[in-house]
């Protein structure tokens, strides 16, 4: 899901000078988006459910290798659970 921010709010955010929030928002976007797109692999029979769970968990290590340094990476890791 979304976290801290929505698409509506961004606006503000740039007028605010928050361009930091903004790109955090942004990543963690693409993020969401990309594990959509490989659940939709998966059921199309694009990847097997192996290569799906090969795929979630290079973005899962990838991500964590991130969180140290940008918080908004250790918050979008705990809401995946």
């Amino acid at each position: 899901g979304k976290l801290g921010m929505d698409g509506g709010q961004v606006w503000q955010a740039y007028q605010n000078g928050e361009i930091e929030n903004i790109r955090d928002y942004c990543e963690t976007d693409v993020a969401n988006t990309y594990l959509v797109y490989q659940r939709f692999r998966m059921m199309t029979g694009a990847l097997s459910g192996d290569e799906y769970e090969n795929e979630v968990e290079k973005l899962h290590e990838y991500l964590f290798s991130l969180s140290e340094d940008k918080e908004h990476w250790g918050v979008f890791l705990d809401a995946w659970g």
